[in-house]
């Protein structure tokens, strides 16, 4: 359907792109956001495409609202010389201003340009921002892969897990994902100090800590990463750990000094993805959504959820509430941690409900407590913030899960890989073996990790090592 209006847009946004994304990309002096490591990833992915063509040909780049994606959709399109052909579309702009949807707006773009895409002989890259927008997108892909091999698309879309459930088998073999996740803490320092990365000691802590035999073989590679890792931490203010649990998991706040400017911040992350994502694909009415926030303050305060009180405390029906937490665990505001054993089992007991950031939770405490907040909640917020880094890294393992042991004095996780299992439990402070081993007598895992503030040290005869909190932050 041609639209003279929808037409003059496109047209402006091919003239002003470069100017408009460079404000996305650079800060208010003009220089240049520090480049996230899934940026070079995504740009090698580029590069092969424009010179040989071939695979992958649409990359979905799913994370949660404040993680960068836009700015990483900037920095790709900013990298390619005048000469490549591009076009960046925010869908999400583009839909509401003319109520409709991806297909009409390339018809228009066909138009403009004087060419179908099916008869483009050059690459042509597409930079698609919140396609979710478009409850067709998944199909509107899909035909774009079959139009041209001359098309490359980069788009993004919040509700990381809900866009994966959205893509049908036949789609899927088209579509290759690719996470942008909260920034890890060497990320953190990387942003915020220019601090370098210390990527050789970083592989071998997540494979001591994730790829050992026994506990024994993780204690002997971390203690031979052990000079790297504190030469690392050589430069490194200790509060540092604090403020990066508090704020520094998103891009935004690493420059900001003003703790409650980013409190604000964050809160806005909340109410978008409460009101702008979840909708999108659960029909909840107004007055449920707007019981969504009290919920997640419910949660803040505690890590197992049981929906029986928690349904009796909201006054609402327990299926509605089962509704509410799947909907925050698909747009990726919480993560669910069921309890270990067979499914039949896990229904009749809590799960734990962990915010996809630490950053969230501690938004929500320290609105109702103004002093000592960090302090009185650590062990919730370092789980969080666990949880975040093992949602990450384990999906490269393919099957994988990450459970609890919800007994009395059980261990935080549960590790499954394959057929190997691994008990983690974490603290901020001093920590002793009697959690993990505990969940260790049941289950008899490859090995425990307990993660604190002690030194590094091995138990022969528990099986368990003890990693200082610093060589489990090197990770990401």
């Amino acid at each position: 359907m041609k639209n003279k209006d929808l037409q003059e847009y496109i047209q402006t946004q091919i003239v002003s792109a470069s100017k408009r994304l460079r404000g996305m990309a650079n800060d208010a002096q003009d220089k240049p956001f520090f480049k996230r490591s899934v940026f070079f990833e995504l740009r090698r992915y580029m590069l092969d495409f424009l010179a040989k063509g071939g695979e992958p040909r649409i990359i979905v780049m799913p994370g949660l609202r404040g993680t960068g994606k836009t700015t990483l959709l900037a920095q790709l399109f900013l990298s390619l010389d005048g000469n490549v052909g591009k076009f960046y579309l925010s869908a999400d702009e583009t839909i509401k201003r003319f109520g409709i949807g991806l297909w009409d707006i390339f018809e228009n773009y066909e138009e403009l340009v004087g060419k179908r895409l099916e008869e483009i002989d050059a690459p042509l890259i597409l930079f698609l921002d919140e396609i979710h927008y478009d409850e067709k997108w998944a199909f509107f892909l899909k035909s774009m892969y079959d139009k041209s091999k001359k098309v490359m698309i980069f788009c993004t879309g919040s509700a990381a897990l809900l866009l994966r459930e959205q893509v049908g088998a036949d789609i899927a073999r088209r579509v290759f994902f690719v996470d942008v996740n909260p920034v890890g803490f060497s990320e953190y320092l990387l942003f915020k100090y220019g601090k370098p990365p210390a990527d050789e000691v970083m592989r071998a802590v997540e494979g001591a800590i994730l790829r050992s035999q026994s506990a024994q073989d993780a204690f002997e590679k971390l203690q031979k990463e052990s000079a790297g890792i504190k030469k690392y931490w050589l430069d490194i203010d200790l509060l540092e750990i604090s403020r990066y649990v508090k704020f520094g998991t998103f891009p935004f706040a690493l420059k900001m000094d003003n703790e409650g400017m980013a409190a604000s911040f964050i809160a806005q992350i909340i109410n978008k993805i409460i009101y702008s994502d979840i909708p999108q694909f659960y029909k909840f009415e107004t007055e449920t959504l707007n019981r969504i926030d009290k919920i997640l303050y419910l949660i803040s305060e505690t890590l197992g959820v049981s929906v029986t009180k928690l349904s009796q405390t909201m006054e609402m029906k327990p299926d509605t509430l089962r509704l509410i937490l799947k909907s925050l665990e698909s747009s990726g505001l919480v993560s669910r941690v069921a309890p270990f054993g067979a499914h039949f089992r896990q229904v009749k007991k809590p799960s734990k409900y962990l915010f996809a950031t630490p950053a969230f939770r501690f938004s929500y405490l320290a609105a109702r407590e103004s002093a000592d907040v960090f302090e009185n909640y650590q062990g919730s917020l370092f789980e969080d913030l666990a949880g975040m880094y093992l949602n990450g890294i384990l999906p490269q393992f393919g099957d994988c899960s990450l459970t609890y042991d919800v007994s009395e004095g059980g261990a935080d996780f549960i590790i499954t890989l394959g057929k190997r299992r691994i008990v983690m439990e974490i603290g901020a402070g001093k920590k002793g073996y009697r959690q993990a081993i505990a969940t260790a007598q049941k289950i008899k895992p490859e090995y425990s990790i307990i993660v604190s503030n002690d030194e590094l040290e091995y138990s022969k005869e528990r099986n368990a090592v003890k990693i200082p909190l610093k060589y489990f932050l090197l990770m990401r």
